[in-house]
């Protein structure tokens, strides 16, 4: 496994990905006992199908109509068929056990990646991962490793009860399956490769309804609900002609599966004839190959599900290598911020915001300030401010040198304190802020969860936002990142969650934008009334109202502007785009 991550991962031209990196180990913690637990179901009903085969044998013995013995025979095996069922039922729940507990982890993953500096895959991408591709993952560990594991024990031990009836009942049951495990190599082959076309088509769609969705109002304001229908129609219905062609393929295999189950029953049964066998021994032959061959029924669709899990593979395991690196070099920046001496005090005595991002600050010129500061950013980039901001509350990687950044507020290192502590230290409000979803109360107490509700009216009849002009005041259940507050409620609503609390330093970013005419006057106040230090990327008008000074920053460097990712673009890459 060590070295398929080592190796390079490799599109070939039928569209499949060579040495994709591998998921996650499948048997970890409780999934070792559960997959345990399937072996053993797989012995049970084995050993059930060699008592009915014993019960079907001692019937031979049997006086014609009814005897005290046939009633017993009878009875055993009408347990058996129900211990049979009940095993069925526990192999079932204990399979999707199995699955979901791996899939929670690896939707954990994917999630998690989502809110790790550096990503940058789109909704409609993330969507598919989480969904598609983990549905593909769980239905080959509950419906296609669950069953095998199963699978493997009753058919062996069908097949040495086989044996000990006669070797010839062995090798008739046996047949079909060889020549079933021979035609299914290339079958599977051909249903990977459409399977994976099928599943980036699908995925490529997904994007497409995803940005036309979220595009929405642009695509109605210029008159192109047409256009875009039509372009959405054109790609559904290659997606329909895919999955039509691979379902020749799946069917084919499905049928092979059931061809076989019922050849094996048939030849057991011929060959019991053939060979003058007792009556009693070729109808237990045929019960425990019958039960036995149960699992080829479904062999079918095993091998279906794992030609969509090896699909999804083929992009969840660079996406899961993506964002293992992506968290690794985020954690390792962070140490090594945290490692950092605090700044020497300036001439000025003791400052109370430090800021040196290499690659964002010139060398040499910190961003300081002290209690009551107001400072603008600028620059001749106007990328540059909103990427500080950024670096500041790590929604950005960094620069692809490994130089820590020194950020220290009220004599702390925000790299070096929890969470909860940097919420205290610092807080932010930037224009188009999307609120998760809940209550506005919740919204306001976001940042700092640990305060009370005493303040919440002060602070929102500060920034201007009454809770009476909403539909269930503080409970109003805020969705679809902020609704029903308009745009500038919102941005009324993320400067208050900013302030809430007090923090040493405030950051302002293009928030006037977002606000009318009342409401940038109510910014200037809060900015001109705040006690701490104000960082702020604004318009030049609202800084010189506040007497604030300028820190100019230097231009982006190509390593600040792309997001990080694991070697450069390579065709691995690309499928996050679909």
């Amino acid at each position: 496994m060590r070295r398929d991550r080592e190796r390079t991962p490799e599109r070939l031209p039928n569209g499949l990905l060579r040495h994709a990196p591998p998921l996650p180990p499948l048997l970890r913690g409780a999934r070792r006992r559960w997959l345990a637990v399937l072996v053993l179901l797989g012995l049970g009903q084995a050993a059930l199908g060699a008592t009915s085969a014993w019960a079907l044998v001692r019937m031979q013995a049997a006086p014609v109509g009814g005897s005290p013995l046939l009633l017993r025979a009878l009875l055993l095996l009408v347990a058996v068929a129900l211990a049979v069922g009940a095993l069925k039922v526990h192999e079932r729940v204990v399979a999707e056990k199995l699955g979901q507990d791996y899939v929670h982890q690896l939707r954990l993953t994917l999630v998690g990646d989502a809110l790790t500096p550096g990503h940058s895959t789109s909704l409609g991408v993330t969507v598919a991962r989480t969904t598609n591709d983990l549905s593909g993952v769980r239905n080959w560990v509950s419906q296609g490793i669950a069953p095998l594991v199963v699978a493997v024990p009753l058919i062996c031990g069908g097949l040495a009860t086989l044996a000990v009836l006669h070797p010839a009942l062995a090798l008739a049951m046996g047949l079909p399956l060889a020549v079933l495990g021979v035609l299914m190599l290339p079958w599977a082959r051909t249903a990977l490769i459409k399977t994976r076309q099928m599943r980036r088509t699908r995925g490529k769609l997904a994007t497409r309804i995803a940005d036309t969705v979220t595009a929405s109002d642009g695509i109605l304001a210029a008159g192109g609900t047409k256009r875009e229908l039509r372009n959405l129609r054109e790609a559904s219905g290659d997606l329909v002609e895919i999955a039509v062609d691979r379902a020749e393929t799946v069917g084919t295999i499905r049928a092979g599966g059931i061809v076989a189950s019922t050849l094996t029953t048939l030849l057991v049964a011929a060959t019991g004839t053939y060979l003058g066998l007792a009556p009693g021994v070729t109808m237990a032959a045929m019960a425990v190959a019958g039960l036995a061959s149960t699992p080829v029924l479904e062999l079918g669709r095993i091998v279906e599900y794992r030609q969509t899990y090896r699909a999804a593979r083929m992009v969840l395991g660079p996406a899961l290598a993506g964002a293992q690196a992506r968290r690794e070099r985020a954690e390792r920046r962070r140490r090594a911020s945290a490692e950092l001496p605090a700044p020497r005090p300036g001439a000025d005595g003791e400052v109370l915001v430090h800021l040196e991002l290499p690659g964002l600050t010139a060398p040499g010129e910190p961003l300081r300030a002290r209690s009551r500061d107001r400072i603008r950013l600028v620059s001749e980039d106007p990328d540059s401010p909103h990427e500080l901001v950024r670096r500041l509350f790590e929604l950005s990687p960094g620069p692809d040198s490994d130089e820590p950044d020194a950020v220290w507020v009220g004599g702390e290192n925000l790299r070096q304190v929890s969470a909860k502590r940097a919420r205290v230290l610092v807080g932010g409000a930037s224009s188009g802020t999307v609120f998760e979803r809940g209550t506005v109360r919740r919204a306001l107490h976001y940042r700092r969860p640990d305060l009370d509700a005493a303040h919440d009216r002060e602070v929102l009849a500060l920034v201007g936002l009454d809770p009476g002009t909403l539909p269930e005041g503080m409970r109003t259940k805020l969705r679809s990142g902020g609704e029903p507050l308009g745009r500038a409620d919102r941005a009324r609503l993320a400067l208050a969650r900013a302030v809430y609390g007090a923090p040493p330093l405030l950051v302002i970013d293009g928030l006037e934008g977002d606000l009318d005419d009342a409401g940038r006057a109510m910014l200037e106040r809060v900015l001109a009334d705040y006690p701490g230090a104000v960082v702020m990327v604004s318009s030049q008008a609202l800084a010189a109202r506040l007497g604030a000074r300028e820190h100019r920053l230097p231009r982006l460097d190509a390593s600040a502007r792309q997001p990080v990712g694991v070697g450069g673009r390579t065709a691995v890459d690309e499928d996050g785009d679909e």
